[in-house]
């Protein structure tokens, strides 16, 4: 019997030992084919403590923690109140340390009571024109427009009878409440026109047109930006009946 050569024994080890490699191989890759594996989640992120914040500083907060702010909410509740301060945060939709998909939005509360935007409009009548005036300021209002009922009673003049809107109607705040005054009626004289609520710079025009003259000019900090430029208050009162060439005090916001 003839022998076999040894090194075609070692040859045929070798392309068998090749073979079953590319048949384990090849079956691996038909496994993976037919397998599709699932993406792996998003590692998880830790939810901040937002509360105390405002909205714009919990925005900062969240996108260090890999995640968003979502929608926010006002609430008036006054249970809210000993809470937190008026336009911070004092509630979350996710609790402080929670475990949250990266990306994820979190809802949060802004406790904004409605004297902020909203008040209700004081009862003035049966004042004085200057306790109205002072009354609807420390409220958050403006004067507006004031007519004139003339009556023989000299004791009811100045005197405000009527008031627009009503006592106790809730209003934007820095809106303007217009008055109806008891008065004379005389003859010969120009009604001082309203000049609260307008630019500083409009009023020596419309004192013009009412044969007036601006006076004394003098300036108060102003409780919002908006008002900035604007006159507060103004003597003689609006509607007020004076002689012609009469000088109109006024006294304007400034920051």
């Amino acid at each position: 019997m003839m022998k076999t050569p040894k090194n075609l024994l070692t040859r045929l080890a070798a392309l068998v030992s090749v073979a079953l490699v590319v048949l384990l191989f090849a079956g691996c890759e038909r496994e993976r084919q037919q397998r599709r594996v699932p993406p792996l989640p998003d590692p998880a992120a830790v939810v901040p403590d937002l509360r105390g914040m405002t909205p714009d500083e919990a925005a900062v907060l969240l996108a260090r923690h890999m995640l968003r702010l979502g929608k926010t909410t006002t609430t008036e509740d006054a249970r809210w109140a000993d809470v937190g301060r008026p336009g911070l945060i004092v509630a979350q939709s996710e609790t402080p340390g929670a475990r949250v998909p990266r990306r994820s939005a979190v809802e949060v509360t802004v406790y904004g009571p409605a004297t902020l935007e909203h008040a209700d409009i004081p009862d003035v009548q049966g004042m004085t024109y200057a306790e109205a005036a002072a009354a609807l300021e420390a409220a958050g209002f403006l004067l507006g427009e004031v007519t004139w009922r003339h009556v023989t009673q000299q004791q009811l003049y100045g005197i405000v009878y009527t008031q627009t809107p009503k006592p106790a109607t809730r209003a934007k705040r820095w809106s303007k409440v217009d008055l109806g005054l008891y008065g004379p009626a005389v003859e010969g004289l120009v009604h001082v026109p309203r000049l609260t609520g307008l630019a500083a710079s409009e009023v020596p025009v419309i004192l013009a047109k009412h044969g007036l003259a601006q006076g004394k000019v003098t300036y108060k900090s102003a409780p919002c930006a908006s008002l900035v430029g604007t006159v507060s208050a103004q003597s003689p009162a609006i509607g007020v009946k004076v002689k012609p060439g009469t000088k109109v005090h006024i006294t304007v916001y400034r920051r």
